[in-house]
């Protein structure tokens, strides 16, 4: 081929310079067309090894984002520690572990009414309906080990069934034989568990948009039950994300979410090992428990915001079915955290199933 580029270019021409440069150029095109032509196609093998190095780049760019993800997240929060008791906040220390409480003295002699928050929670989310709801009664708030200002010991057993342990030794700690449990969300699996396991202890339940055995697990707590992606998911976890949270997902209205609101959630959250409690806590297996809630005998009332978008407002019916004579009010105009987003109606709904409660034996 290059021979006969030569010969072409051997011909009289007006410009034979320029006429050879041409031909040349030609030819070296050609003769580039020509080597790429014998490329062979890669084979089967060979195209799922370029894949899989494709793939592993991939993923081994995502680990390093989410490595410096996470970094920039530990670098640029500041680790907070657990403050000193406010006015209204008690510490009680149980088995060498502070539990750090917020409290509404009553004027009644009668049970007093113990509020358990849910998931990376606090006692600040009954802070509105702490004194009212409580209808002269003691009213206490207690931050469970692991969340909130409380401790956060390691090891420790931060599963449902087990802070429901806990909760009876805070119980005795306090000289408490009989109390009227309220619980939200997780929390609301705890005082299940608790009316189960110790019913003479109980002499009133409310669940609030309480979890259960029975419930449909969302899809982001299927997430966070998932080891690597729920740890990750946490890890990842940074303020604006908890007040998109609270907004979208918790509140059935988002202007309803302060900035004090958003404090009071996200303040516990920086207190090193609330994560990893958290995590142990969300991860409670509730396999062969199913049968448990039909064992309640505690008046039972189940308190739902009727548009909860968390757990929808259906399952609290469906867990009120469950438990023998309980009964179920639903408020409207509200998620996931009645008690925070219209503490006026969950008020007077608490204090009216207080008021009905048999009065203890002498």
């Amino acid at each position: 081929r290059h021979g006969g580029c030569r010969s072409r270019g051997g011909g009289g021409s007006i410009h034979p310079h320029h006429g050879d440069r041409d031909e040349h150029g030609a030819c070296q095109a050609s003769a580039s067309a020509d080597a790429g032509a014998y490329n062979p196609p890669l084979r089967g093998p060979e195209r799922a090894e370029v894949s899989l190095g494709c793939l592993v780049r991939c993923v081994g760019a995502v680990f390093v984002l989410l490595a410096l993800a996470i970094a920039a997240r530990r670098i640029t929060e500041t680790a907070a520690s657990i403050p000193s008791a406010a006015p209204g906040e008690r510490d009680t220390v149980v088995d060498g572990v502070r539990w750090r409480s917020r409290e509404a003295p009553g004027k009644l002699d009668r049970e007093p009414v113990v509020y358990v928050h849910g998931f990376l929670s606090s006692s600040s989310t009954w802070k509105r309906v702490l004194l009212p709801a409580s209808a002269g009664r003691d009213g206490i708030a207690v931050d469970l080990p692991g969340a909130g200002f409380s401790d956060r010991p390691w090891p420790w057993d931060y599963t449902v069934f087990g802070q429901a342990q806990h909760l009876l030794r805070y119980l005795d700690a306090r000289g408490w034989r009989r109390v009227v449990l309220v619980g939200n969300s997780l929390g609301g699996a705890v005082c299940e568990a608790v009316a189960v396991a110790r019913p003479e202890r109980v002499a009133g339940l409310v669940l609030v948009d309480a979890a259960s055995p029975r419930m449909r697990v969302p899809v982001g707590f299927r997430l966070l039950r998932t080891p690597v992606v729920g740890d990750l998911q946490l890890e990842l976890l940074v303020r604006p994300v908890m007040g998109y949270t609270l907004r979208h997902r918790l509140y059935a209205r988002p202007e309803r979410v302060t900035e004090e609101t958003v404090d009071d959630w996200w303040a516990p959250v920086t207190v090193p090992g609330t994560r990893r409690a958290a995590l142990e806590g969300v991860r409670t297996s509730f396999r062969g428990t199913e049968g448990l809630i039909a064992k309640i005998r505690a008046p039972t009332l189940v308190v739902w915001g009727k548009e909860d978008a968390l757990l929808p407002a259906s399952q609290g019916l469906d867990l009120a079915s469950a438990i023998p004579g309980a009964r179920y009010v639903a408020l409207p105009d509200a998620g996931h955290l009645p008690q925070e987003e219209v503490p006026a109606e969950f008020s007077r709904t608490l204090a009216a199933f207080l008021g009905e409660l048999p009065a203890p034996a002498r």
